[in-house]
């Protein structure tokens, strides 16, 4: 079978480009698919105060962004659905998911991802410093408002 392209009709029929249709979703499930994996095959991460030591998760989250900067935005937006695979214990994923929408200038998505990331660290407020949710809804409130 051969690859849908963003700016392809979308094969659900609906008319639009598979970008703006069912694209967000598919992507989305399969980082959802690919975490799932990763929670089988790998122990669960320990909380986040432990990171301190050198378990890779900087490096990769770090990389994402050197990606984005050198606008090699698909292989930021694999990196970043890596990253959330490999680290679902932490926000780093959504939040890099979100940066890479935003480059893309799909601001709906990048607003989508935002707010997960903001949900994620609501959830886990024990290992995040509250300002972290606080940037986190703002930037959604950022990406969410129409520009123009």
């Amino acid at each position: 079978m051969a690859k849908i392209g963003r700016n392809d009709p979308c094969p659900c029929g609906s008319g639009q480009k598979h970008k703006r249709c069912c694209l967000p979703r598919d992507e989305e499930a399969a980082a959802e698919r690919a975490a799932a994996r990763a929670r089988e095959v790998e122990p669960a991460l320990p909380p986040l105060e432990i990171f301190a030591e050198d378990d890779g998760l900087d490096e990769a989250s770090n990389r994402v962004i050197d990606l984005i900067d050198a606008g090699r935005l698909d292989e930021a937006e694999h990196a970043a659905q890596d990253l959330l695979a490999r680290y679902p214990d932490v926000h780093d994923g959504l939040e890099r998911l979100a940066m890479v929408a935003a480059a893309r200038g799909d601001r709906a998505r990048a607003a989508e991802y935002y707010r997960k990331a903001a949900d994620f660290v609501h959830t886990h407020a024990e290992c995040y410093d509250p300002e972290m949710e606080i940037y986190l809804r703002e930037r959604a409130a950022e990406f969410g408002t129409p520009s123009g």
